[in-house]
């Protein structure tokens, strides 16, 4: 299993529905994701990552789909 977290962001908790600050994680293997509110991400203690997307996640398959790449060019003079 390799997980994915994003940035935190605007957006409701997949796992008690509120509106507030949140993160996505999901796995690689199955693009299953979850997205979790700092309360319930608490409330999970030492839970693995891994167990909470297996339980709470949903497929999609649109979160693996490759975005934007940031490069680095030459510096400036």
């Amino acid at each position: 299993m390799k997980i994915k977290l994003s940035a935190t962001f605007e957006g409701k908790c997949s796992i008690c529905g509120k509106k507030s600050v949140v993160f996505s994680a999901g796995d690689e293997d199955t693009h299953k994701t979850v997205t979790v509110c700092k309360s319930c991400a608490d409330d999970f203690g030492s839970k693995p990552t891994a167990e909470i997307i297996e339980e709470y996640g949903k497929k999609d398959d649109k979160a693996f789909e490759e975005g934007l790449r940031v490069e680095k060019k030459g510096t400036a003079s």
